[in-house]
């Protein structure tokens, strides 16, 4: 398609509201729009579904976007739609109806983006569709599930190549927030797409400080956090197991959350870290999907986790908007048995898969059908070999995958409802429908009618949307009414199971690669242990494990790059002494406004999520300070408070940044300030182009150009002062001033940007300028 930067900037505004993208997001957009195939890995936050959603909406047909997950599926499609965009998406926990209504709008030509499980594409009705209307893009959305040696295989990915052959889909492109090296091979091999450019990025965090602290056992860990807790920040303290979360629970009196918990206690564990100004909460792995709480300031991992990609989904649940944070990871040696225990358990041995099988069958056979309902802990019961439940869902995993049994979800499952009164006076008495219960009773009366006395089988779900409430709600509601006007049997709490291939009584399964699974994941582990033990910086160590080119990079904030035996009470450099400036110049300006994290990130030029979406790069400062890494910017923010020439100032739950009266003598050019670490290297191609951009200047002012003259001006006065340029004016007022030409005071304060103090300290220099150029225009 014919491309222009101003159209793909246009429609980034007409269907996001955005002015600018995110860093790394332009270039996909623009490479996926050229029509290259790419395999992106980013992480989460970074702003990878944009990447793939601009292009589908720009591009002639739709965009079929596989996800595996039905309750990310929905997300992205309600937030598309409450921005307008045609999305839809087709899962199991739509009646068929809704379904068939849907596939119907992706033929008429109504959908841009069209969201479906993988399984979806077995299914003869969805397959004459794909066939009669391709789509033109073919995103491949968590594509680490398609590999068996990522954190979340999933069989029904691997057929998705075949699909895309099938179809002749022109592009297919693939999105995952972490992705080994093998994995990523293995996304490119089964999508048969080995010319597929792979592009890795955003995984830096400079806000965050990573550190190990080596822990005896126990006892140990929870002094250390116990030390860490007498500071209260808004913490999470991951731990690998229930029992570990529990204690932790008891230790420290704090919120708890594991999958062991119900629905109705995991709610209220999440809507009180969320709402708790300073919460802290111990938890599994359960916890975390849909969690955007963004200041949280602690993430602590009391044991190590099985993988560094877990270790970096976790830990980068820490300071989401851009503020400093801490990763600290507590390790034993002796963990890592509990993490061998757990790979252990998440790869069953063939005799308790095989054992497992024989009890399916025999059930299926016991009671005539292949539909079975048992919970993994009624299964353990009877297979004696088995270690614990964990093990006998894992067994089950595996059965699936291999083709020889399907599980359905909870959601699926049915209930028993019937109402045994008078429907029609029932009906009557709640017709006003003023009550959650009322509603409940008119609606679902009118939706059933007479087989209501007799009794249906019918899923929560089913049940919500005929009622207009939510799944929550209708439990209550039954919960409260059971027993008196109506009679409710639960769903069977678990999944249900179906036998494919009853009539086959012996398994072919390749158990070899099931070692050779188990054997992976060890490898994984002892990678994690690697990490703990690196004298390198371990932002990147993390980085390049992901496949991001590091360089030289450091991220100075980690346990290793503060302990690199640094330079000890020296004075700054002059290029320093101005990065000291424009940052208290900055605080000066936004007294109050920002904490150390954002104000960095602005001065850097930045362009992260919460940068972009605030609309800080029209700042006049943003990017001041280019030529200077974020990280090393937040060095100096570190300094001057230790200096106290910066202080913290209450706001509301936040401590934000403002300048003390030292830091304000600072600026004047009384005191001094010494630094405890090393110059860093620069930017080398910014300061070139800074200095040539300096050289532009003065030539253009000795050929008589205004602006030019204008801002050598600026400069003078700014060295004079001892402040950064843009404190004295900015780009935009000197460009005012050289198209309007004032000669007065009155002219000039019709301008944007020129307030009283400033016209009475600063404007009479540029005015007497103007005048002066004036003058010699006219000889």
């Amino acid at each position: 398609m014919q491309l222009d930067d101003a159209a793909i900037l246009g429609a980034l505004k007409h269907y996001f509201n955005y002015d600018q993208f995110l860093d790394n997001q332009f270039d996909i957009v623009r490479r996926i729009l050229c029509g290259e195939e790419l395999c992106v890995v980013m992480p989460t936050g970074a702003g990878k579904s944009l990447c793939y959603q601009l292009p589908a909406l720009m591009l002639d047909s739709y965009t079929i976007v596989v996800s595996p997950l039905i309750s990310l599926m929905k997300d992205q499609v309600d937030s598309l739609r409450t921005r307008g965009i045609p999305a839809r998406c087709i899962n199991s926990s739509l009646p068929l109806s809704a379904q068939q209504e849907v596939m119907q709008e992706v033929a008429a030509g109504n959908v841009k983006l069209l969201y479906v499980a993988p399984e979806r594409f077995g299914m003869g009705a969805f397959q004459k569709l794909i066939s009669n209307r391709p789509p033109s893009l073919f995103v491949v959305d968590e594509a680490h599930c398609i590999s068996q040696w990522g954190h979340d295989f999933r069989p029904s990915y691997l057929r998705l190549g075949e699909v895309a052959e099938m179809l002749g889909v022109p592009q297919v492109c693939a999105f995952t927030a972490t992705a080994t090296p093998r994995v990523r091979d293995d996304i490119r091999t089964l999508l048969r797409r080995p010319g597929m450019e792979l592009l890795v990025a955003g995984f830096r965090r400079p806000n965050l400080a990573f550190s190990v602290r080596e822990c005896a056992g126990a006892e140990a860990k929870h002094r250390v956090i116990a030390e860490l807790l007498k500071t209260p920040l808004p913490t999470i303290i991951y731990a690998s197991t229930r029992k570990n979360v529990e204690q932790l629970v008891s230790e420290f009196h704090c919120i708890g959350y594991h999958a062991g918990m119900s629905d109705a206690e995991r709610e209220e564990a999440q809507n009180h870290f969320m709402n708790d100004p300073c919460p802290v909460l111990a938890a599994t792995n359960a916890f975390g999907m849909g969690i955007d709480r963004p200041d949280v300031r602690r993430v602590i991992h009391y044991n190590i986790p099985g993988t560094l990609e877990a270790y970096y989904q976790e830990a980068g649940r820490a300071g989401r908007d851009g503020e400093p944070s801490d990763c600290i990871l507590l390790f034993s040696y002796a963990d890592r048995y509990v993490q061998e225990f757990l790979i252990e358990m998440s790869n069953p041995p063939k005799s308790v898969v095989e054992a497992l099988y024989r009890v399916l069958l025999a059930k299926s056979a016991a009671i005539g059908s292949v539909e079975l309902e048992y919970t993994a802990s009624q299964l353990a019961e009877w297979i004696p070999s088995a270690k614990n439940d964990s093990q006998i869902s894992c067994a089950l995993t595996v059965l699936e995958n291999a083709g020889y049994i399907a599980r359905g979800f909870r959601s699926q499952n049915c209930g028993t409802l019937a109402f045994p009164e008078d429907l029609g006076q029932l009906q009557q008495l709640h017709q006003l429908q003023n009550t959650q219960r009322s509603r409940f009773i008119y609606r679902v009366i009118a939706a059933y009618d007479w087989k209501l006395s007799a009794g249906i089988a019918v899923s929560i779900e089913e049940l919500a949307r005929i009622a207009g409430l939510t799944p929550d709600q209708v439990k209550r509601v039954l919960a409260a009414l059971n027993g008196d006007c109506l009679i409710w049997k639960p769903p069977f709490p678990g999944r249900r199971i179906t036998l494919l291939k009853p009539e086959e009584t012996e398994l072919a399964i390749d158990f070899s690669a099931l070692s050779e699974k188990q054997d992976f994941e060890m490898g994984r582990l002892n990678e994690v242990i690697e990490y703990t033990r690196t004298r390198q910086c371990r932002q990147q160590y993390l980085i390049r494990y992901f496949g991001e080119v590091a360089e030289s990079w450091r991220c100075e904030s980690c346990d290793r790059c503060q302990n690199t035996g640094t330079i000890s009470g020296r004075p700054p450099t002059e290029e320093e002494e101005e990065v000291l400036r424009t940052i208290l110049s900055f605080v000066y300006s936004h007294q109050g406004r920002f904490g150390s994290g954002r104000a960095s990130a602005i001065l850097a030029g930045a362009k992260s999520a919460d940068i972009v979406q605030g609309n800080w790069s029209y700042l006049p400062e943003f990017g001041a300070l280019a030529e200077w890494k974020q990280n090393n910017i937040m060095k100096y923010f570190k300094v001057l408070e230790k200096m106290q020439m910066l202080g913290r100032i209450e706001h509301g739950e936040f401590q934000l940044l403002a300048i003390t009266r030292t830091g304000v003598e600072y600026l004047r050019g009384r005191g001094n300030v010494l630094l405890d670490f090393s110059p860093p290297a620069l930017r080398g191609t910014v300061r070139r182009q800074a200095r040539k951009n300096a050289q532009n200047i003065a030539a253009a002012a000795s050929d008589g150009d205004l602006l030019a003259r204008l801002k050598l001006l600026r400069r003078s006065l700014a060295e004079r002062a001892h402040v950064p340029p843009f404190v004295i004016f900015t780009d935009a007022v000197l460009e005012q001033l050289a198209a309007v030409q004032p000669e007065n005071t009155i002219e000039a304060m019709a301008l944007k940007g020129i307030g009283r103090a400033k016209a009475r300290s600063i404007l009479p220099y540029f005015l007497e300028e103007i005048v002066t150029w004036k003058n010699e225009q006219q000889n």
